[in-house]
């Protein structure tokens, strides 16, 4: 496994009272922005790909989890994986309808932070409204990264494993639709959600990294959609980094090297790719730009 940068092993997650601070300070910023689109009802179809299907008469049959039908009752926010007890943060709409397919998505945060802290300061639940259900994991402590909270990003690892057991366990328990699976993380989430994208692109439809680098264990299983954003004047997590997840999915979605404008500035589309790939340089450092919210809630929802 490629190292992370040096200086990202020394750069944890600070909780900060004011979110508007929070935003602001370049190089503590390493948590997840948890982000989402709309489920549907049990009886309808959603098609999927770029945006030449979307006029096609293709599509997908929805399939719903098992928890549709129950009430959330001992969803709890700690399972047992293998000898391990895992934690996370749940966020349920106040209007939860077991009835209802609800999108779920998995929210990574960054070297030092927990679920906690990246459901605190990234203030996504009220563009989420009804629509879906927000998981934010949380890591564990490792020698690995200075005795910070981090992520295991090989598919055969511990953290694989918790992916796998956790989204078993909300599935047993809540309406997912299964077809609305999405990743979005910043710095070593961002590397996580590149990671669970590349190695789960069976579960995951979309995912979208903030500031993050590349997975790094072999071939990924097949497309899947990718938003991207990195800054020009990141000194932690290097410019390099995000160029390289951008030519990965480029790569795995076989997508030409043509581009236009897409939604919010500084946003760009591929061309002919398999899946939507959209890449959004920015010129800030190591941080969560203002235009990520609306615009990865757009990508999400055009998936």
């Amino acid at each position: 496994m490629r190292p992370l940068p040096p200086d990202e092993a020394y750069d944890g997650c600070v909780l900060f009272r004011d979110r508007d601070c929070v935003r602001s300070v370049v190089g503590v910023l390493l948590c997840v922005l948890p982000l989402v689109v709309a489920g549907c009802n049990a009886t309808a179809n959603e098609s999927r790909g770029n945006d030449d299907d979307l006029g096609s008469d293709a599509a997908d049959e929805v399939i719903f989890s098992d928890g549709c039908g129950l009430e959330p009752d001992g969803i709890g926010t700690t399972i047992e994986v293998g000898s391990r007890s895992r934690t996370y943060v749940l966020y349920l709409p106040d209007d939860y309808d077991p009835d209802q397919g609800h999108a779920l998505v998995f929210a990574w945060h960054g070297l030092g932070g927990s679920g906690e802290l990246a459901q605190y300061y990234f203030g996504i639940e009220e563009l989420v409204d009804s629509e879906a259900v927000v998981v934010y994991p949380d890591g564990l402590v490792s020698a690995d990264w200075g005795w910070s909270t981090g992520w295991d990003l090989a598919p055969s690892g511990y953290d694989f494993d918790f992916l796998d057991a956790l989204y078993e366990h909300l599935g047993d328990k809540l309406c997912i639709d299964e077809e609305r699976v999405f990743s979005t993380g910043h710095s070593f989430g961002g590397y996580m959600s590149n990671s669970v994208g590349c190695y789960r692109s069976g579960v995951f439809d979309a995912i979208a990294p903030v500031a993050g680098g590349p997975p790094y264990y072999g071939n990924c299983d097949g497309p899947i959609g990718a938003w991207i954003t990195h800054g020009s004047a990141d000194e932690v997590v290097l410019l390099a980094e995000g160029e390289e997840t951008r030519d990965e999915w480029l790569s795995t979605n076989e997508c030409s090297d043509t581009s236009e404008a897409a939604g919010l500035d500084p946003c760009v589309a591929y061309e002919g790719c398999a899946r939507d790939v959209h890449w959004c340089q920015h010129t800030g450092g190591h941080e969560w730009p203002d235009f990520a919210p609306a615009a990865i809630w757009d990508f999400f929802a055009a998936q």
